[in-house]
């Protein structure tokens, strides 16, 4: 039975000792509020934990060993699961109602991968809540993602939008940049001219921006395949050299060169190239492009890999399959016409 004991400042203090022999300390005008908070405290302790609040713990921790470009995706996907499970208790939630939230994450038309990111997320957080002690088995272990999920598959820029970026840079830099160097959309928005060794032929990729609402945050690679250095195209090389700044701190995509573009000013300015220009290409299929381009170069997958900075070959090797079966289907073509032609068919 705690004691209660009275406090100079004039509130009141009852001590208990939890099984693991902490001690706690609750506070409070009267006996009676105190005893309350012993109850809530009691209550909390036989509930446990909600599935938020070992979220939130985990994502303090994930964020800060995330790569940029996977910040977005796992916060969304935190979101959603938040969303759905939040103020249950997480040692209630079973597998059933982990496999009933993936089916409505795949009804609502995610593709494969996006689901498959889910439920990934979803059993780091479970995987927290084991290490806090808060449960004792992880529920996605016995959980398999939902047949008959879409798949979807990046595809290149046309031939067309390719060459007209070809010949737009002076419209705006940013598709040239990345049609020539594979770089992504952060790691173009976070070069600076120090990135750029004229006289080797290299641009170091060093840092990535992301956004959160609509701010510009900086952030390193995680992982050594986000660091690395790409050739500076020939192309590329001239163009930079007529607009290179002297201040080396300036952003090569930038209106001041002193902080990279906002989220908003970066739509506005796509939204502007694409007007001018036709081009309806991503960011993501110009990237696609240049490593189409260079499996069509006859490089190897593994520079390629490094290149790109994908930290797992087989993702390399999923574009080196779209870039044979669209070399399949060109050879195809060309037999067939020489058949035609040859009066065959």
């Amino acid at each position: 039975m705690a004691k209660l004991k009275e406090r100079s400042d004039g509130r009141r203090v009852k001590t208990l000792t939890d099984e693991n022999g902490k001690r706690l300390f609750f506070y409070g005008k009267t006996e009676r509020e105190i005893d309350k908070k012993i109850l809530a405290y009691h209550a909390k302790e036989r509930v446990g934990a909600t599935f938020a609040e070992v979220a939130d713990v985990w994502w303090g921790e994930a964020y800060e060993r995330l790569a940029a470009q996977s910040v977005r995706t796992y916060r969304r996907a935190k979101d959603r699961a938040v969303e759905c499970f939040g103020d249950k208790p997480i040692k209630e939630i079973l597998p059933k109602d982990v496999m009933a939230f993936l089916k409505r994450v795949a009804a609502q038309g995610y593709a494969q991968r996006t689901v498959a990111n889910q439920k990934m997320v979803l059993k780091l957080i479970f995987d927290e809540g084991i290490r806090e002690n808060y449960i004792f088995f992880n529920p996605c272990s016995s959980v398999s993602l939902p047949k008959n999920l879409k798949k979807t598959r990046r595809t290149a820029a046309t031939h067309e939008d390719e060459q007209t970026v070809l010949s737009s840079a002076d419209v705006w830099l940013f598709p040239y940049i990345a049609l020539l160097t594979g770089l992504r959309k952060g790691e173009i928005l976070a070069l600076t001219w120090s990135d750029v060794d004229f006289e080797n032929g290299v641009i170091s990729v060093t840092k990535s921006v992301y956004h959160e609402g609509d701010r510009a945050y900086i952030k390193e690679p995680k992982t050594r395949s986000g660091r690395r250095s790409v050739p500076l195209l020939l192309p590329l090389k001239e163009k930079f050299a007529i607009i290179a700044d002297r201040n080396p701190a300036h952003y090569i995509i930038s209106d001041t060169g002193e902080k990279p573009l906002s989220n908003r000013r970066f739509l506005t300015l796509m939204k502007q190239y694409r007007e001018v220009t036709g081009v309806t290409a991503t960011a993501h299929q110009l990237r696609h492009s240049f490593a189409t381009f260079a499996f069509e170069s006859g490089i190897q997958a593994k520079s390629i890999q490094e290149i790109l900075g994908h930290a797992q070959i087989s993702t390399t090797l999923d574009i080196y399959t779209d870039f044979r079966q669209s070399a399949f289907d060109a050879a195809a073509d060309i037999l067939n016409k020489k058949l035609k032609k040859k009066g065959m068919v």
